[in-house]
């Protein structure tokens, strides 16, 4: 007997507390699929083995990994849905300055940073692989995209601008799941029509966080996934 093809759809995700507050609600937006969220553990893009040179090879080896472990296929996987914070790394280099501080510090038009350069130049490669990645429409023949929260997934849905503890972003992350993920509707509302909703294409999104200081303001692209799913 044939073995029964699925109908995964893969994100990747930084954190734990993103998979614990949007899939809950995704699972029942895609009720026809089965999501699959890959946490990384940290911001994939803005690692220092990453670059512009090798990051959709970074990305396949992720995706590659996690297949290996739920004994996916390709042919199970329907799209690759890459979420990512921009963390301010596409703001101009004068924006970056020194200060006396633990390790950085996001304004909202400048990243104060105790060793500048070093921060300087992980905005140099985090931008650099972005842009890759953006351009990049498949991965080893999976559809694949990437949305961005701006400054991060907190600064965004909860309007947060402090760093937080982990045990805080995960009761963040829990407060926001358990709000939608019966009101799928309301959520995509949510991320469609709000102060922070980028307007525009795919790529005209992307454009537009690349300028100026916009990667530090609070900005989403996210909305740009669910019309997809009313299509199926």
């Amino acid at each position: 007997m044939a073995k029964t093809t699925k109908k995964v759809i893969f994100f990747i995700a930084e954190g734990e507390s993103d998979k614990d507050a949007l899939y809950p609600i995704l699972k029942k937006i895609f009720q026809t699929e089965e999501v699959h969220f890959h946490v990384v553990g940290g911001d994939i893009t803005s690692e220092w083995l990453t670059n512009s040179k090798n990051a959709i090879k970074t990305i396949h080896e992720q995706i590659k990994h996690e297949m290996g472990l739920y004994k996916y296929r390709l042919t199970d996987i329907i799209k690759v849905i890459h979420l990512t914070d921009t963390d301010g790394a596409f703001i101009p280099d004068e924006n970056v300055v020194a200060g006396d501080v633990k390790e950085r510090v996001y304004e909202e038009n400048q990243i104060i940073a105790k060793n500048f350069p070093e921060m300087i130049e992980r905005n140099h490669r985090k931008s650099q692989v972005l842009q890759k990645l953006f351009l990049c429409k498949e991965i080893n023949s999976l559809p694949y995209t990437v949305y961005y929260f701006s400054r991060n997934r907190e600064h965004v849905l909860h309007n947060i601008n402090a760093e937080l503890s982990p045990d805080e972003k995960m009761d963040y992350a829990d407060q926001f799941a358990e709000t939608y993920k019966d009101h799928a509707e309301e959520f995509i509302h949510f991320l469609s029509n709000s102060d922070f909703t980028v307007r525009g294409d795919y790529k005209e999104t992307w454009d537009f966080i690349f300028i100026g200081t916009n990667s530090l303001h609070r900005h989403c692209n996210l909305h740009l996934l669910f019309p997809e799913a009313h299509k199926k």
